[in-house]
């Protein structure tokens, strides 16, 4: 499972999004996104309406309701496209310290992703603490997310965990979102071997003694 993974902690498959470049609606789209973009950069999510938008993109409303939901649906559609795509498949036939540093380097690998996406992710982040309801689509993407990463730690290790595989999985929500936050804040203080370091940490306190090999 591939999911877009960003500060603010949105997980959506990326295959949600993908389309063949030539096809009209994914263009209609993909000049909405942009220009939602453009209008958040220049006067911030809470003043980005949608006649603003369907203004900049040279469209009507009317073609911003026939590809999103609602201006949530776009809000949100837009800040999925920042960000860093990280691996997500814990099911793999791994030793759990094997599959976390795996996971692990990819998350390093990714930073540099992150930091230069940071600012609008940061900003939607605290703007949706203030939204009710796009807080709530956002709380639901993480309830499904940590269902089903839990269940591949369930699947892969049971009984072997000294916790509940749903405490791993939003462990390992956690500890990534922190590392990339540090990152932004303090890049020279997160190296690679730090963040290895870190999650073979967590793979350590999950495991019963002597049930789980490197």
């Amino acid at each position: 499972m591939h999911v877009v993974y960003y500060a603010a902690c949105i997980f959506k498959p990326v295959t949600d999004s993908i389309r063949p470049r030539g096809d009209k609606r994914q263009r209609t789209r993909q000049a909405l996104i942009d220009a939602t973009l453009a209008v958040v950069t220049e006067a911030g999510f809470a003043a980005a309406s949608l006649e603003a938008i369907a203004r900049r993109a040279g469209m009507s409303r009317g073609a911003i309701y026939s590809n999103f939901a609602d201006r949530e649906d776009l809000l949100m559609a837009a800040v999925l496209t920042q960000g860093m795509t990280l691996d997500r498949d814990f099911s793999r036939p791994l030793p759990l310290k094997a599959q976390l540093r795996r996971f692990a380097e990819n998350l390093w690998d990714q930073l540099p992703t992150a930091a230069g996406t940071g600012r609008i992710v940061i900003d939607y982040q605290l703007y949706a603490m203030t939204q009710p309801e796009l807080r709530a689509r956002i709380v639901e993407l993480y309830t499904r997310s940590f269902a089903v990463i839990a269940g591949q730690f369930e699947a892969q290790y049971g009984a072997a965990l000294a916790r509940r595989a749903h405490t791993l999985a939003v462990a390992v929500q956690a500890l990534a979102m922190g590392l990339v936050w540090q990152f932004m804040l303090t890049p020279k203080e997160i190296s690679r071997a730090a963040i290895v370091e870190a999650f073979e940490a967590l793979a350590e306190g999950m495991e019963r003694a002597g049930s789980v090999a490197d």
